[in-house]
């Protein structure tokens, strides 16, 4: 069994990593996960300035005859499940398209070295 050094290793990851296809995927996995990274930020930031700054607003004031604050509980547990819905989504619409061509632009790179 051969164990290669760090050296050798990111020295033959290195060529990898600069393959455009790959440098495409990990652009867009970079957006999609920031994007949806900083929604959830913002959505729990409204969660807990709602709830620091205007308890009593949240509390007292109903929509169909539910609290605010019950309203405000269920947006944060929906709007997970949404998020999640929407990374399963662009992950296959989006990012797995480049991950396809990032693969075969490995393969092909090791066949023209392999000949």
């Amino acid at each position: 069994m051969t164990t290669e050094s760090p050296t050798t290793a990111s020295r033959a990851w290195s060529p990898i990593l600069a393959l455009p296809e790959f440098v495409e995927l990990r652009r867009r996995r970079r957006a999609v996960t920031t994007a949806l990274g900083l929604i959830a930020i913002a959505m729990f930031a409204g969660f807990l300035v709602g709830f620091a700054y205007f308890p009593e607003f949240l509390g007292h004031n109903t929509a169909f005859g539910i609290p605010l604050s019950l309203w405000v509980v269920f947006s944060q547990f929906a709007g997970t499940w949404v998020l999640v819905y929407a990374y399963f989504r662009l992950s296959r619409t989006y990012i797995q398209p480049a991950a396809d061509a990032a693969v075969l632009a490995i393969a092909q790179r090791d066949q023209e070295h392999a000949s």
